[in-house]
């Protein structure tokens, strides 16, 4: 292994990254910017020749699972990168422990210069007391900003629930973006007719299975097919085949979805914080539901008829009694609402 030295020919790797968390700032760390920045940095360094751009567009420094970055580590380990220069510290990463660890220990034991232009750090140049102290702790600032735009993200996206605002990222099936306003739902009508077909064949006494099959036999796009058959890139954990087709579950969500009666549900799901991705499904008490947000499209006496069939119905399949019972709808025979469990319905009976 060679020892860092300036007297040696480096093989360098310009890695550059830009994401929404960096607001104002987005303009002086553009991607074209942190490329001209590192440029001229190496214009008079002979010994550090550039071998490749690895560019992470759209990527939180939150955590290192970045396309770009992976690409570069596997050339370094391959040996065909001994360098890597940086426009800043908060380019290469926000999270305090994460980029510590790579500075610190990777890239040492792995003999691999690191540059961080505007922050004058240069691993091949011996670490004083004040860089010792400074670059932890610029780490760490930026380890904080990510955390605090992570806490602002999350309130304002809760105020945006709370309000009926709609921040998926896409409609639910039956429905679209208003064109006015993207946070707002509009009946998509020839989507919200197949809806309407759902519904009335259930009230008809039609299982699950039966609208599955009815649907797929007249050549219906399933929701995922409907979806980009319009022209959006969706994906879902739910996909089997390549080509997706109408099942009983489908069916089923689509029967207990309280969207149809004009209701918005919403935080079903979070992560822990912001370096986690991990997602957790929350309580169904925890979900925030906004009565009347948009048009429905089935009658309120209409959905409630069918939760009460669903309830009844002893050729539901056990997966689909999960899906049902994580819903957390149960329909209250003495009033006739369709409850939220550990909620007490008008004549005071609480549904657990």
């Amino acid at each position: 292994m060679n020892q860092l030295s300036k007297d040696r020919v480096y093989h360098a790797a310009v890695y550059v990254r830009l994401s929404k968390e960096d607001g104002d700032k987005e303009e002086s760390d553009s991607i074209v910017n942190q490329k001209e920045l590192i440029r001229a940095f190496l214009a008079d360094k002979p010994e550090i020749r550039i071998c490749g751009e690895f560019v992470d567009d759209g990527y939180s420094g939150a955590d290192f699972n970045r396309p770009s970055f992976k690409r570069m580590v596997s050339q370094i380990e391959a040996g065909q990168i001994d360098c890597v220069v940086v426009k800043d510290l908060s380019r290469f990463g926000r999270n305090f422990v994460e980029a510590g660890r790579y500075i610190d220990h990777i890239f040492p034991a792995m003999d691999i210069r690191f540059i961080a232009v505007n922050d004058h750090y240069d691993s091949v140049n011996r670490r004083t007391s004040s860089d010792r102290i400074l670059i932890p702790f610029k780490n760490l600032i930026n380890d904080a900003f990510c955390r605090d735009i992570s806490i602002k993200v999350r309130s304002q996206l809760e105020i945006k629930r709370k309000k009926g605002d709609f921040i998926g990222s896409f409609a639910v099936y039956g429905y679209q973006k208003s064109p006015e306003d993207r946070h707002k739902l509009a009946v998509d009508d020839y989507a919200a007719g197949i809806v309407k077909d759902i519904f009335r064949w259930k009230l008809e006494g039609a299982s699950q299975q039966r609208i599955a099959d009815r649907l797929n036999e007249r050549g219906v796009l399933s929701p995922m097919e409907y979806k980009r058959f319009c022209g959006l890139s969706y994906q879902s954990g739910f996909q089997v085949n390549p080509k997706s087709r109408w099942t009983a579950v489908t069916v089923g969500r689509i029967l207990r979805n309280e969207f149809y009666i004009g209701t918005l549900v919403q935080g079903k799901r979070t992560t822990p914080n912001h370096k986690v991705k991990k997602t957790i499904v929350k309580p169904s008490r925890e979900w925030v539901r906004v009565e009347n947000s948009h048009p429905p499209i089935i009658d309120r006496e209409d959905f409630f008829a069918v939760a009460k069939l669903l309830q009844q119905d002893t050729r539901v399949a056990p997966n689909e009694q999960e899906v049902y019972l994580l819903s957390g709808l149960v329909f209250c025979g003495d009033c006739g609402q369709n409850m939220v469990r550990n909620s007490v319905c008008r004549n005071g009976k609480t549904y657990v």
